[in-house]
């Protein structure tokens, strides 16, 4: 009876310990810029400008020289007059660099900077980034008339495209 217990039991620990490890997890910790030029990179949409589609500039640095590496594309509405926070949904898509054919799926608040920094979700990721997820930390660190600068610290963890099987040959599911 104790072998039986013991087969239960390895059995047990083999099973957690392979699905533990079923995913290739990686961290991803950098830091980019973000520079938005409203009237470059981004247009209303309807009549009162409180929807906007961005196309904004990632930069591996924070000057003119810096290398622009990617986009970040999607929508910001004003969601908050009192505060003047916007709410941002955004691709950021990889160009350049070593993420380059990769892309996360970010989500937060910006605007109204008087409580400091800000934060946005990583909920998702392509290429090399697939199924990422964790936090932005961002701040502004130039403002004036024409443009704005996030300093964004990405901070993820996330399953490379390797790992991932591929659709098709799967039992007959997928074609």
């Amino acid at each position: 009876m104790a072998s039986y217990y013991a087969i239960v039991v390895l059995s047990v620990l083999s099973f957690f310990i392979a699905a533990g490890h079923a995913l290739d997890e990686r961290v991803l910790q950098t830091t980019l810029y973000v520079k938005q030029t409203p009237a470059q990179d981004q247009r209303t949409v309807g009549t009162d400008s409180t929807a906007v589609i961005i196309n904004w500039v990632i930069k591996d640095g924070p000057d003119a020289t810096s290398n622009t590496i990617g986009h970040a594309e999607g929508l910001t509405i004003y969601a908050n007059q009192a505060q003047s926070f916007w709410v941002t949904i955004m691709d950021m898509v990889f160009e350049g660099g070593s993420l380059a054919g990769s892309t996360l799926k970010v989500m937060g608040l910006h605007g109204g900077m008087s409580s400091g920094p800000g934060q946005w979700s990583i909920m998702g990721g392509t290429g090399e980034l697939t199924m990422a997820r964790g936090i932005i930390n961002y701040k502004i660190i130039q403002e004036d008339s024409t443009s704005r600068t996030f300093e964004i610290c990405i901070s993820a963890y996330y399953t490379t495209k390797y790992t991932i099987p591929v659709c098709g040959g799967i039992g007959g599911i997928f074609p």
